[in-house]
């Protein structure tokens, strides 16, 4: 795996998806990939690849060239991983779309350092990969650290989700009485307790949406 692969998302999950490639930087930027500054054997003119409507420049370290590489070309004429969502590692580098199981498994403990986790809320709307950094979610506009809080609420979810809650109940401040009262009742100071502990998700869109699609 070539360095650039080591260190940058974009870089691992091409490794996985397509295969390793040269990389070089170049002794002058402005013939590198404007991207992430390497040169690979085959290079794009930027207006190939991105349209003049384009904004997301954020994860880009190398303004001043006119030309993308095969990887990072890649990385945003894919459409699935504008759609779906992906979890890439790094040793070894793999890329793989992630059903709400998958899901569930990555984001159950914290993110290690060798894992990023892609997923768009809005299937196709935003290029995503090219800001995905290691041991975080990357959802729209917005990138989580997963801590064990976290992956805490995300286990409380998916009880509450088991005893018949909806996705528009768990919304609510307080929990359905006609859901309540299905387990037997000496869990239901459980299911209350639960309630409460999900709350600060209710406040904060992209955990709760993302704790929403891997407990479906």
């Amino acid at each position: 795996m070539t360095l650039a692969a080591d260190t940058d998302v974009v870089w691992a999950a091409y490794t996985a998806a397509v295969g390793p490639v040269d990389a070089a930087t170049p002794d002058d930027r402005r013939t590198g990939c404007a991207r992430c500054g390497h040169t690979t054997p085959v290079m794009f003119p930027v207006g190939q690849v991105i349209s003049r409507r384009f904004t997301g420049f954020e994860s880009w370290t190398n303004l001043s060239a006119r030309k993308l590489c095969q990887v990072c070309a890649w990385a945003y004429r894919d459409r699935t991983l504008r759609v779906d969502a992906h979890i890439v590692t790094r040793d070894p580098a793999t890329l793989r779309p992630a059903t709400p199981a998958l899901l569930h498994q990555v984001l159950s403990t914290p993110i290690g350092t060798d894992t990023a986790v892609i997923v768009p809320l809005r299937p196709g709307r935003k290029h995503l990969i090219p800001d995905a950094r290691w041991g975080a979610v990357t959802v729209d506009d917005s990138r989580l650290v997963w801590q064990e809080h976290d992956a805490a609420r995300l286990a409380v979810m998916c009880r509450l989700r088991s005893h018949g809650f909806t996705e528009t109940m768990l919304r609510d401040t307080a929990p359905t009485y006609s859901v309540v009262r299905r387990p037997p009742a000496d869990r239901w100071p459980q299911v209350f307790e639960d309630w409460n502990l999900l709350a600060p998700w209710r406040h904060a869109d992209p955990w709760w949406e993302v704790g929403l699609r891997a407990t479906r």
